[in-house]
């Protein structure tokens, strides 16, 4: 549990204000003091995440990968992510008339992962989206290693 000087010091807020936050902001200030331990176990779970995303086998090709990056779609909370598979078809129905079977086969796949490796898989694309054509080609080098693994 942190000290109210050492709060101050990691987010750069004055005792003063911290204080009174104890007083008006409970809530707030009990997540403030927990921070260290938020942080420990939000890196347990990056790691094992990390971890657990190197054991799936999907059969995801380069271009079906290349094409979630690019697609239009959002995922805002685990109900979204479980259903990922429903947003990313309502993201591509246009498309449907000139690619039906390549945008059907991305569907099939998600549909056939469990909410874990969706949210990994989108975790994956968001960042790619986020960060540009540089983690994208990172990303891409990174599936080509593991596919030649296997």
């Amino acid at each position: 549990m942190l000290t109210p000087k050492e709060i101050s010091k990691l987010f750069e807020v004055q005792i003063n204000t911290l204080y009174n936050w104890r007083k008006s902001k409970p809530k707030l200030f009990g997540y403030l003091q927990n921070a260290d331990y938020n942080s420990k176990i939000n890196n347990e779970i990056n790691a094992l995440l990390d971890y657990f995303s190197s054991t799936i086998q999907k059969d995801f090709t380069l271009k079906e990968i290349d094409f979630l990056i690019i697609s239009d779609f959002e995922l805002n909370s685990i109900e979204e992510v479980n259903e990922f598979e429903s947003y990313f078809m309502k993201a591509n129905y246009k498309t449907l008339t000139t690619k039906h079977k390549f945008v059907l086969n991305i569907y099939d796949k998600l549909k056939e992962l469990n909410v874990i490796e969706k949210y990994i898989l989108y975790k994956k694309i968001f960042k790619i989206r986020k960060f540009g054509d540089k983690n994208r080609a990172e990303f891409f080098s990174e599936y080509i290693k593991k596919e030649e693994n296997n």
